[in-house]
């Protein structure tokens, strides 16, 4: 008789470097699904907001590290969080199918390397992309926020019909565009994407990853709205013979994520006290946008 231990698959370890942990409920959600056609798969998520605080979870994320086979570091700006891990991180780069580093400080985006895209190699049209993506022109001024994402959308697009080196520059910025659009379904598309086409699993080839999803860059939520998210502010709920209205300004990543609980029990609260409430959110830290397109002149 076997020994159902020499059966079970080896356990593959996809692990998530980021600033909070807003990310994890969807990895959570996805993970049943993901494990079907990837048999031993683990996920894990590290906050680096937790670091400072809690010397057992920066053991746990170095642990996590150390193990991976594919590392996706994200929003790791802050010289003590980068300091923290980077031993590993750097460690990691050079043994792992995959490393991905995406908005982030240069440091670790330097860090990614995806079959033959080293971007501690930059080439010449690599760097111009680069550029282009992080703003500045002639005058130093920096690219909007819908300029960069246009370009995130649009680049993929144009690559896919480059062969060679580029295919990695595509999932690289692939990768990018699904982090962005964090969603359960942008989520569970990126890890399929990424091990499917690096995982040292060759069985595992065929998987196909939905493209990424496109949500508003700035837009409106309300968890009583249908479909959540929307443009329209005539769709948000609105109480009988409301006394005012308020505006809130939301982030957009949580609202994708479903981590919404502190802003439903915000809205509803205040919606109880016989308030209008507008949530708006945009991409990225800049509100503007979203207080241009839809608290100015409602408030």
């Amino acid at each position: 008789m076997l020994d159902s231990r020499i059966l079970a698959p080896a356990p593959y370890r996809f692990v998530v470097i980021t600033l909070d942990a807003h990310a994890a409920g969807p990895a959570a959600r996805v993970l049943p699904r993901l494990a079907q056609d990837f048999p031993g798969l683990v996920v894990s998520i590290h906050a680096a907001a937790e670091w400072a605080g809690n010397p057992v979870a920066l053991a746990e994320a170095r642990a996590a590290i150390d193990s991976a086979d594919i590392v996706v570091a994200n929003l790791l700006f802050l010289e003590e969080h980068i300091n923290a891990v980077l031993p590993q991180l750097q460690a990691a780069r050079e043994r792992c199918d995959a490393f991905v580093g995406v908005i982030a400080d240069p440091q670790i985006v330097k860090l990614t390397k995806m079959g033959d895209l080293d971007m501690a190699k930059p080439a010449s049209g690599l760097a111009a992309i680069m550029k282009k993506l992080r703003g500045g022109g002639d005058k130093g001024k920096p690219a909007s926020g819908e300029k960069q994402m246009t370009l995130l959308r649009r680049l993929p697009k144009i690559l896919r019909f480059i062969p060679g080196k580029a295919q990695d520059l595509r999932a690289w910025f692939l990768s990018m565009q699904y982090w962005l659009g964090g969603s359960d379904e942008n989520i569970e598309a990126m890890m399929r994407f990424l091990i499917a086409r690096y995982a040292r699993r060759t069985e595992w080839r065929h998987v196909r990853a939905a493209a990424p999803i496109d949500y508003p860059d700035v837009g409106l939520y309300h968890p009583d709205m249908a479909g959540r998210i929307g443009t329209d502010p005539c769709a948000l709920p609105r109480p009988a013979q409301a006394q005012g209205t308020v505006g809130l300004l939301l982030m957009r990543s949580y609202v994708l994520a479903k981590d919404t609980a502190h802003y439903d029990a915000v809205i509803h609260a205040l919606e109880a006290r016989g308030l209008a409430v507008i949530p708006a959110f945009a991409s990225g830290l800049d509100g503007r946008p979203a207080i241009a397109a839809f608290h100015q002149g409602r408030i």
